[in-house]
């Protein structure tokens, strides 16, 4: 085992990456863009 000599250089980031409006949104716009999908498949293909 090695010691830790607390020297080490971190990959962190020294600020916190900026999330766009895009990936905060696309979780909540997901179910939405699921059940459009599945209305234009049912209308297609089975005639709802």
């Amino acid at each position: 085992m090695t010691k830790n000599l607390g020297n080490a250089v971190r990959n962190a980031p020294k600020e916190p990456a900026r999330n766009s409006v895009l990936s905060r949104l696309a979780p909540a716009l997901f179910p939405l863009a699921v059940v459009a999908l599945g209305y234009l498949l049912g209308r297609q293909f089975f005639g709802f």
